[in-house]
């Protein structure tokens, strides 16, 4: 079991000379962007709270341990589910001259160990900038920082055990229904962007007005003293951390997390033991489908096959679909949040370049995923060889959904836009005619860059390689940061600037679009002939 052991984590944690350098930097970088922004949260939040409520570092600290414990909740339950209940590799690790036990308590090893580096990397600089920012940095709180690292797993990874049952079995009854699972993670990923939204509105609104309505402190300090509570597991960790009742505390955290994780482990084990024995009698028949020929034609066929393809995929049916379903409520959030900001610091009439700031960077979120448009056939691609239709043709195709995606999405943004009269007629009208190009430009922009960097051999999870997405991402940001600056301070600066924002935007937008088009249409075809698996 240790061998086995040792080589999980050699894979997922160790280098390997196959693995993409550039792709694992830019993983790096953002990676790094994401934890800066949170650190840059917490210190601007504790700022606030400590001016505006009489209340103990210790406190306010629990709030962050929550919110950091239930993220690792949803990761350590989505390791229990892959690992334990619906392994990728278990086909061969049934194999393994390990007994199931052995085999099941590796995999809980396995989870606590991925979680314990996770809570490490984001929970040792959450706690230096907390000590920072409400002035507690002593040697105390140095040495509850270590002990915060050694339990904050514990709480988490106990809870993920029971939770990851009833998640694995309404997965499964998901599992062919891609459109529901999709809706649940749009209404997911809207209720985090309300919440994170909520909290960038009260943070402004200090900002700007150097106080907080009485409603507004009310409902803090509601919250905190909720959480600063003997009902949350993690206020003991907190008294751990701050060396309050540490007795009480470590006796709640080892006793109630030994015996609560004995009984989920045994109930977890029950349950493996039943997925994985269906599993093996039902062998690969399981998976058998009838299917009828149908007249859709060489370019319907395709269009639905690379629908499903979405359905099907998790970055796609979560991180593409889910972003472009999602992107108009977003786009109200931002649009209100920008709206509060901008006109307390810049004034009146910047709702133009706002919305251009702000859908442009959801456009540029959803056509990204056009940059592994080849990379999702993966082993399969042979077959679009093999099929009598062009090669330009079944990209065309493949472009024609995915501006279709983008498209009803702006659509539905300018919609939201246009009912709460954010934006006049004229405005909205070249929003719209800009964004529908920067979405047909970026659509073929990342066509034009899988085809010269086709990335056709897939990950260990099945999934494609994801540097070109990075790519795109970091293209259609800086193109709509442009668009941003050009929308808000030309207006400000130059009379009938706001025309020639006009001009320019529409005018470098259908270049932008153009010219990948036409790169498309003269190497397309050529390029994919080079291509081999």
């Amino acid at each position: 079991m240790r061998d086995y052991i040792r080589l999980q984590l050699k894979l997922k944690w160790g280098f390997n000379r196959n693995n993409s350098k550039v792709s694992a930097f830019m993983t790096g970088i953002a990676a790094v962007l994401a934890i800066a922004i949170v650190l840059a949260l917490v210190l601007v939040l504790t700022f606030v709270l400590k001016a505006n409520l009489m209340v103990t570092p210790k406190k306010i600290f629990v709030l962050y341990l929550t919110v950091i414990a239930a993220g690792l909740t949803v990761a350590a339950t989505g390791m229990q589910v892959k690992r334990l209940y619906r392994p990728a590799d278990f086909a061969i690790t049934a194999r393994f001259p390990l007994s199931p036990f052995k085999l099941f308590m590796g995999e809980l090893i396995l989870n606590y160990i991925d979680l314990w580096i996770y809570s490490a990397l984001l929970l040792l600089p959450v706690m230096l900038v907390f000590g920072v920012a409400a002035k507690c940095l002593t040697l105390s709180y140095g040495m509850g920082m270590l002990l915060g690292l050694i339990f904050m797993p514990l709480v988490p990874f106990v809870l993920s055990v029971f939770i990851a049952i009833p998640v694995m079995y309404i997965s499964t009854l998901l599992e062919k229904h891609g459109i529901a699972r999709i809706i649940v993670f749009v209404l997911f990923l809207a209720g985090c962007f309300a919440l994170y939204y909520y909290i960038l509105t009260v943070l402004a609104q200090f900002f700007i007005h150097r106080n907080w309505e009485e409603g507004t402190l009310e409902i803090w300090d509601g919250l905190l003293s909720a959480l600063d509570a003997y009902y949350n597991p993690l206020f003991y960790l907190g008294n751990l951390i701050f060396f309050e009742k540490i007795w009480l505390s470590l006796g709640v955290l080892i006793g109630g997390g030994v015996v609560l994780m004995a009984l989920g482990i045994a109930l977890a084990r029950l349950v493996c033991t039943n997925v994985r024995t269906k599993a093996l009698e039902n062998g690969a028949g399981g998976a058998i489908k009838r299917t009828e020929i149908d007249d859709l034609g060489s370019s319907g066929a395709i269009f639905r096959h690379t629908f499903k393809d979405m359905l099907r995929s998790k970055t796609y049916s979560y991180f593409y679909l889910g972003v472009a379903i999602s992107t108009p409520v977003m786009v109200f959030f931002c649009n209100r949040l920008a709206d509060i900001v901008g006109k307390a610091e810049m004034g009146s009439g910047i709702n133009f370049g706002v919305s251009m700031l702000v859908v442009s960077m959801f456009m540029a979120m959803i056509c990204s995923f056009t940059g592994e448009i080849l990379s999702v056939e993966g082993k399969r691609f042979y077959i679009t060889k093999l099929v009598p239709v062009s090669y330009r043709s079944q990209l065309s195709v493949k472009a024609s959904l995915h501006i279709c995606v983008s498209l009803g999405a702006l659509l539905l943004s300018a919609i939201i836009l246009a009912a709460l009269h954010f934006l006049d007629r004229q405005e909205l009208f070249v929003l719209v005619i800009v964004e529908a190009l920067f979405a047909v430009g970026l659509v073929f922009n990342g066509i034009n860059l899988n085809l010269a960097n086709p990335n056709l051999k897939p990950k260990a999870n099945g999934e494609a390689e994801e540097i070109n997405i990075i790519y795109m991402l970091l293209i259609g940001f800086v193109i709509a940061a442009l668009f941003g600056v050009c929308g808000l301070l030309l207006p400000k600066s130059v009379d009938g600037g706001k025309r020639l924002a006009y001009i320019l935007s529409a005018g470098a937008v259908l270049l932008y679009a153009l010219l990948n088009i036409v790169i498309f249409l003269t190497t397309a075809n050529k390029k994919y002939r080079k291509i081999e698996i």
